[in-house]
């Protein structure tokens, strides 16, 4: 049984920054060849993001966190990774077209999650801006994955190189997110204890 004022374990959002990172660096180190390792790889590292952003979503009980965000990326995560895994054995196309749909539900999670949490903001000050900029690049960045892996005529001819920076920079975003959020929990948490 988790405490309820036990501090949330920032480091398995961390981790799934790292994970994140480490994806983009295989896409990149492959960039110009596809095999099904390459597949596996990239499918069980999604499911490893998955699975901390869910283990952190599951155990954070802060009074003032709301965890749903959390968890949908996480089952999200999850299930791309499972997909991307499955599926590895099939045409690079397959593959690409995955990882255009995990960026795709990607952004879209995050920009329904930057908009409550910019609603949220007008009324308290319990967002910052900053916060709310790196959930707008966030945004950006998982659309550039989708455009660029769904839509563009580029990732058909196999490269992943252009590909490999979405995910290691979502993954930088990520890490710094969670160190926005750890100084506002430890601000917030001090703030209490003066009052």
């Amino acid at each position: 049984m988790v405490h309820p004022n036990q501090s949330p374990r920032w480091w398995l959002l961390l981790a799934r920054g790292v994970l994140y990172l480490a994806i983009g660096v295989f896409l990149l180190v492959s960039a110009n060849g596809y095999s099904e390792q390459l597949g596996h790889i990239v499918g069980a590292l999604v499911v490893l993001a998955g699975i901390s952003q869910l283990v952190f979503s599951l155990t954070n009980h802060a009074p003032e966190s709301t965890n749903l965000w959390g968890i949908l990326h996480g089952v999200a995560d999850l299930g791309f990774g499972v997909a991307i895994y499955i599926n590895s054995n099939e045409a690079i196309r397959g593959f690409v077209d995955m990882l255009g749909f995990w960026g795709m539900m990607y952004a879209f999670l995050q920009a329904v999650q930057a908009m409550y949490a910019a609603i949220a903001a007008r009324g308290a000050s319990g967002v910052h801006l900053s916060t709310m900029i790196v959930h707008f690049v966030n945004v950006l960045v998982a659309g550039g994955l989708c455009y660029v892996l769904l839509f563009s005529q580029a990732s058909s001819n196999g490269s992943l190189g252009l590909a490999g920076l979405f995910p290691a920079v979502l993954g930088a975003l990520i890490i710094v997110l969670t160190q926005q959020m750890k100084t506002q929990a430890d601000n917030s948490q001090h703030s209490h204890r003066m009052s």
